[in-house]
């Protein structure tokens, strides 16, 4: 029995890395069409990137200087775009964040919105979360849209949009995102395609 579980598992190897390694030249050999990239999504591995950004941002923002701790940060990241947001207390802790970013490998733009102020409040942040799921709702729900490839932050009342849209799909989604009750402004920082 276990002889053949073997030359079963054997067989179904070799028919496996016979189909994967043939797939290309036997598709090519059937004249089959063009394959083309679609420029408006992201690979897992890209996704994957943009989680590591984020998550090193963070930390090396925080293991740079322990005023850190008295701000509030939010960090996001779309395709190697970064968008800095939240509140410190000075300039130099402004720009520095923003530096800190940089250093990352895979970083390829940072926005530094970062406001001079006292940390939000749970309450502001508790109405930015429901107006960013509103607007992402509306996104999700709205089939000319392409909801899936935008991310959508709320600080303070300012939406920020980012993601890999053309202008046609921008503008709409931009009016989308105004039309929700409580934003206060609209931060448009797509990817244009």
């Amino acid at each position: 029995m276990t002889t053949l579980f073997s030359i079963s598992k054997s067989i179904f190897i070799f028919i496996y890395i016979l189909i994967m390694c043939g797939c290309g030249n036997m598709m090519a050999k059937m004249e089959a069409n063009k394959i083309d990239a679609d420029p408006g999504t992201r690979t897992i591995a890209q996704r994957v990137d943009d989680q590591s950004i984020e998550t090193k941002a963070i930390v090396n923002i925080h293991d740079s200087d322990e005023e850190y701790d008295n701000c509030h940060l939010v960090v996001v990241s779309f395709n190697g775009f970064v968008l800095l947001a939240g509140q410190v207390t000075s300039e130099e802790l402004r720009i520095r964040a923003a530096t800190v970013i940089r250093e990352i490998p895979s970083v390829k733009h940072v926005y530094n919105e970062l406001e001079i102020a006292a940390p939000s409040s749970r309450i502001t942040r508790a109405s930015d979360t429901w107006i960013t799921t509103k607007i992402k709702s509306r996104l999700l729900a709205n089939p000319d849209i392409p909801g899936l490839r935008v991310k959508v932050v709320t600080e303070n009342g300012v939406v920020f949009l980012l993601g890999l849209l053309n202008t046609e799909e921008a503008n709409r989604v931009g009016e989308i995102a105004s039309e929700v009750k409580g934003v206060q402004q609209i931060v448009q920082l797509f990817e244009t395609i």
